[in-house]
């Protein structure tokens, strides 16, 4: 009994009792860690602690096999399963493969249940309660990330580093297969399934046939959805 999973009775979470205690505090009664060095604010200790490591200390965990380094050892070897080993947990309804198991879940409940999380001050709707906490913040709440090299600003931590990397630091991904030269990993991975092994995702209203699924998602929304983005 002391492992079986039970339900939130605030939301759809749902886990033992022990994680649902911690859930219920840092995700309904606000309960925070704040790092006393930046600005960022933690839903546990133990993650608090990762952070601090990560990001403070400067502890990495490298890729012995590529250039990555991860900031925890879990991330490490979902990572060497997922683009080493081949690692894919695939789903049972359509051809999608995700490279963690939490992946295919959110997959599963956004694109397959229609599971969505609807901001309460406009009609965006969002397939990840992270994914929603973003938006409200970058959209509604003005949350930026300066660049201190030039006027860009992004939205999240991980674009503006990613934006650092390729643009202040010049550091790129080449295809070994033509002379395309990416900024990320997975703009490279997606160049060659698309470009060299003819991968497409097929719209199935119409003829179109994208080279990524985020295109094809904004293909659905703007030909089929009539979904409109006034100009500012």
């Amino acid at each position: 009994m002391e492992h079986q999973k039970i339900f939130c009775d605030q939301c759809d979470f749902k886990a033992t009792k022990k994680n649902l205690l911690i859930h219920k505090k840092s995700n309904h009664e606000g309960v925070k860690f704040p790092c006393d060095q930046c600005e960022y604010k933690a839903t546990h200790k133990h993650v608090l602690l990762k952070h601090f490591r990560s990001k403070h200390e400067g502890v990495k965990y490298p890729c012995d096999q590529c250039d990555y380094k991860a900031t925890q050892k879990g991330h490490l070897l979902t990572h060497l399963k997922s683009k080493h080993k081949g690692v894919k947990y695939s789903c049972d309804k359509c051809d999608y493969k995700a490279t963690h198991r939490s992946g295919l879940w959110t997959h599963n409940k956004s694109v397959h249940e229609g599971v969505k999380f609807p901001c309460n001050q406009c009609d965006h709707k969002a397939t990840q309660r992270g994914s929603l906490l973003i938006h409200i913040k970058t959209v509604h709440e003005g949350l930026t990330f300066p660049c201190d090299q030039c006027d860009y600003k992004a939205t999240q931590r991980s674009s503006l580093l990613r934006h650092i990397k390729s643009v202040h630091e010049g550091v790129k991904y080449p295809c070994d297969q033509c002379d395309y030269k990416a900024t990320q990993r997975s703009t490279l991975l997606s160049h060659r399934k698309s470009i060299h092994e003819g991968l497409k995702y097929p719209c199935d209203q119409c003829d179109y046939k994208a080279t990524a699924r985020r295109n094809l998602s904004r293909h659905l929304k703007y030909v089929h959805e009539g979904v409109k983005y006034p100009c500012d």
